[in-house]
């Protein structure tokens, strides 16, 4: 590994996060998110409870407070940057034909990401400083309490986000839609992986380094610990029972305890490898097909163009341009025949499973797919540019997918929709247009707004999970 080439690759990558507008968006979502998140002394409700009850405010609980914010509202968010800001785009025609190692190319950008995250990091334990002052007692401020908590909980999941970016871009498999997957999975997993410690905590089996292994997120331990083993907390919103009174956590004991810091210290080293094995898997970009489709998909594949007729007269003015245009971006969405065949079974499978707990949430999850990569191919600048110069407008051209998106919604659901209008129920419908509308708009507004088709993809599958749920 050259020390030139990480070197020449950290700086090159540092500068080009520099000229990032979505860098001051992402330095302020943590901070942000933590003044709603966190309660202070003598609230009756909280977004983070235990036992039904509001935690104690203490310098410490802010830090793990803020923690939960990294690990459950920052992680995505940080995953959507890496993949889709000005480094998206990256000279590979160049540097895959250069001698200089995959490996160290690699850290120096891993090196990069960790940095543009450590500063957001820094932002928010600045915000946690500030809320120390405004929400507490000044004698009961301890600020290296709360900077400890905080860099101990979140360091390690925030490295790692940036070293499963650096290894989903090492793969041509991984370097699109699926990587967005297979990172929500992994984050979830993480999640419900330190909630099960959690509870085998609770259950008197144990909680030295190896069950810490499993608390990925970093928060579950320090809550168990502090209140003695519990695995009844609350993430995000919980019941609070009339005229409790607040829980006290002993926080500072969970973070010392056995095993904790040596497991985050392991975490970290797990996240310095994977740029290592990043570079040894990298599979160079090819141009055109990379793979040959087997014999028996041909028939998914689409057929053979006609060849033009030079001699045919020119096409007239459509009588329907809306209507037309409706059609167009319905087609661009559904796309090959690999996904009409998809939209087949999906459709299908309402006639058979109940629609709100299986058949919507598979439509959604197709939805998904097939409105954010057409949000990303049709949201880039330079067919922006083009499509300005069409009869109709892109703000029309953004309505027509809203609508688009919501009538192939709407056509898969149709079997169960007519199932349920049979019995008098026209529920069906009125939930698929629901989640075709909503998807749509969503992915549109995200697409527009990242010209990139990951940041509607991730949020739109947190969303699906919950509607999955």
């Amino acid at each position: 590994m050259s020390v030139a080439v990480v070197a020449s690759s950290l700086t090159t990558t540092l500068a080009r996060y520099g000229r990032s507008t979505g860098l001051w968006i992402l330095l302020l979502v943590a901070p942000v998110g933590a003044r709603f998140m966190i309660a202070e002394r003598g609230a009756d409700q909280s977004l983070i409870a235990v036992d039904s009850r509001v935690p104690w405010l203490t310098s410490p609980v802010l830090g793990m407070a803020l923690g939960v914010v990294i690990a459950t509202l920052l992680l995505p968010v940080a995953f959507i940057y890496l993949r889709s800001n000005v480094t998206r785009r990256q000279p590979w025609q160049v540097e895959e034909v250069s001698p200089a190692s995959r490996i160290s190319i690699g850290y120096g950008r891993w090196l990069a990401d960790v940095t543009v995250l450590a500063a957001v990091l820094a932002a928010t334990t600045a915000a946690g400083c500030l809320l120390a002052y405004l929400l507490l007692p000044l004698n009961e401020v301890d600020l290296p309490s709360l900077i400890l908590t905080l860099w101990v909980i979140a360091a390690p999941p925030v490295a790692m986000v940036a070293s499963l970016r650096l290894l989903f871009d090492a793969r041509r498999w991984t370097r699109g839609p699926l990587g967005d997957v297979l990172f929500f999975v992994f984050w979830m997993g993480s999640l419900v992986a330190a909630t099960a410690a959690s509870a085998a905590f609770s259950a008197g089996q144990g909680h030295g380094y190896a069950a810490n292994m499993f608390d990925l997120p970093g928060f579950m331990s320090p809550i168990s610990y502090g209140q003695g083993g519990t695995d009844n907390f609350a993430i995000g919103g919980a019941e609070i029972a009339a005229g409790s009174t607040p829980i006290r956590l002993d926080i500072m004991s969970g973070i010392m305890a056995d095993g904790y810091l040596a497991s985050r210290l392991t975490w970290l080293a797990i996240a310095a490898l994977i740029p290592l094995l990043a570079g040894l898997i990298y599979a160079p970009h090819v141009s055109g097909k990379t793979r040959k489709a087997a014999p028996w998909l041909k028939i998914l594949e689409p057929g053979q163009a006609r060849p033009a007729d030079p001699g045919a007269r020119p096409a007239g003015h459509s009588r329907l341009a809306a209507v037309a245009l409706v059609m167009a971006e319905a087609r661009l969405m559904a796309g090959s025949r690999k996904g009409l065949l998809a939209m087949a079974m999906v459709t299908g499978l309402g006639l058979f499973v109940p629609f709100t707990a299986v058949a919507g949430p598979a439509i959604m999850l197709l939805l998904v797919f097939m409105t954010t990569a057409h949000a990303g191919r049709s949201e880039q600048k330079g067919l922006l540019a083009l499509t300005t110069t069409a009869a109709l407008s892109p703000v029309a051209r953004r309505i027509a997918f809203v609508l688009a998106g919501t009538a192939l919604a709407l056509v898969m659901a149709a079997p169960a929709g007519a199932r349920g209008l049979m019995a008098g129920d026209s529920r069906v419908l009125l939930e698929a247009a629901a989640v075709g509308a909503a998807t749509s708009a969503t992915a549109i507004l995200l697409g527009t707004l990242s010209r990139s088709a990951t940041a509607p993809r991730l949020l739109l599958l947190i969303v699906w999970y919950g509607y999955l749920s």
